[in-house]
């Protein structure tokens, strides 16, 4: 493994434990088999295993296991590469259903994607090969495209990191990939899905960090670190804040952003990744905790108040933070000329006996049509969202700029693959159709995707 990427910090943990808890575990980084420095070749198994969401209490789960481990975990190893990169997976599946690795946000080659329309399914005693460039500098993710909302809540799940040329420096770079699930009393998987599972995605009754439940890191005082969020839950939307501390935004799913922006609350929708930097300069509190607050998704879902997803506390004092960068990235809006091609794409949902179905110009997937487009060309899409909650709209293979939401601007810019489209609202983005090949569109909420809310986009030669 390059240096370089092992002095990454994958949710690495500070010391002192006894001031946290339970220590944050690290999540392995993905060993690379290759000797090449400009590839990075990683050998993955997917097969049944176990994991403690409670303690004492194994769980069975699925996992993507490092083929040089000698057990899974959930989350997967990270992968990590550097911009340029060649990147080589190859995925042996054990398990005794057929699945498929989706690159969630990479730019890659239509036969990498990962999805139904991509590839036929790896099944069980096969192996498939995964071979794409490191496009982009950024923070993505890996999982299934076959039953998702069932693969992904068995614990088949990565993150990907991106490195590039003049990262910020900060004290401890961290990956934090949240996810619920949905535990018995015996700390085994939930086998039951309700009515309410369906319409708002699987409702977890434990929050995860990492594929762990309350654990803390300790950080050093009057330093500056890069936090790295993925949200992997099925329908679960974070909304983050960390008492006394403010987030400055600086990537979204496309990467760095050209001029970042602060908040004290994150809303992080399933499928978005966001990064930010927090200076550790507020006095020491005795307790702090990152917490996700009630966000209102419609269907008149209760507040359950503050929830605590990972605990914070401060230990010695480290390096003061340097300046922050003058200049981020160079990125500027595509201009989009008056008469461009708009699309609507309306999103709907009906309550059946059997549980709600979610549309997209009133077909279900896999009962709909191809959108066929060409290669190069330059669109709106308009997402009208007449349902009575928000939907997190995800495309493959490319990267979109949001125009406007309900007609106004938004308040900052930045590359998109997922985006969330609030209820009763209209969300305009623009998109240059990148690679040839039969590409996806869906809701991000699993159980959405699965019940209709998909659809096939078909980019043609010029």
């Amino acid at each position: 493994m390059r240096p370089l990427l092992l002095a990454l910090l994958v949710a690495g943990c500070g010391g002192g434990g006894a001031a946290v808890g339970t220590p944050l575990k690290d999540i392995a980084v993905a060993t690379d088999v290759d000797a090449d420095p400009k590839v990075v070749s990683v050998r993955l198994i997917a097969e049944a295993g176990t994991t403690e969401y409670l303690d004492g209490k194994p769980a069975d789960v699925w996992v993507f296991r490092d083929a040089a481990a000698p057990a899974g975990t959930v989350p997967a190893p990270t992968i990590v590469a550097r911009q340029g990169d060649l990147i080589v997976v190859t995925l042996e599946n054990r398990l005794p259903v057929e699945t498929t690795i989706h690159w969630h946000g990479l730019r890659l080659p239509i036969g990498a994607d990962g999805s139904p329309t991509s590839q036929p399914p790896i099944q069980p005693g096969e192996t498939y090969e995964y071979r794409f460039p490191a496009a982009d500098v950024g923070t993505f993710w890996y999982h299934p495209h076959l039953r998702a909302h069932e693969q992904i809540e068995r614990g088949l799940y990565g993150a990907l990191v991106v490195l590039g040329d003049g990262e910020p420096q900060v004290a401890k770079d961290r990956t934090f990939v949240l996810d619920d699930v949905k535990l018995e009393a015996s700390g085994k998987l939930s086998t039951e899905t309700d009515l309410l599972d369906l319409m708002l995605g699987r409702q977890g009754n434990v929050l995860l960090v990492n594929g762990q439940r309350g654990e803390g890191i300790e950080v050093a005082q009057g330093t500056r670190e890069r936090w790295r969020f993925v949200n992997a839950a099925n329908g679960r939307y974070f909304n983050l804040a960390l008492a006394g501390h403010s987030f400055l935004v600086i990537a979204w799913d496309g990467g760095l952003l050209p001029e970042p922006y602060r908040v004290d609350r994150l809303l992080i929708a399933p499928g978005e990744r966001y990064e930010v930097l927090i200076d550790f300069d507020a006095p020491p509190a005795a307790a702090l905790a990152l917490q996700t607050l009630h966000h209102d998704r419609g269907h008149d879902v209760p507040d359950p108040g503050p929830k605590d997803v990972l605990h914070v506390a401060y230990g010695r004092a480290g390096e003061p933070a340097p300046a922050l960068p003058g200049s981020w990235r160079s990125l500027t809006p595509t201009p989009v000329p008056a008469g461009t091609t708009v699309r609507t794409f309306t999103l709907d949902e009906l309550d059946m006996p059997d549980g709600p179905v979610f549309f997209i110009n009133d077909r279900v997937w896999p009962y709909d049509e191809p959108v066929m487009v060409r290669q190069g060309d330059l669109e709106i899409w308009e997402i009208d969202n007449q349902a009575e909650m928000d939907h997190p709209f995800h495309l493959h293979g490319m990267f979109f700029e949001v125009q406007s939401i309900d007609g106004q601007p938004p308040a900052h810019f930045g590359w998109k693959d997922t985006v969330n489209v609030p209820m009763q609202s209209k969300l305009r983005f623009a998109v240059r159709y990148e690679p040839q090949g039969m590409w996806m569109f869906h809701c991000h909420i699993l159980e959405h995707a699965e019940r209709g809310m998909m659809g096939e986009l078909h980019v043609m030669p010029p």
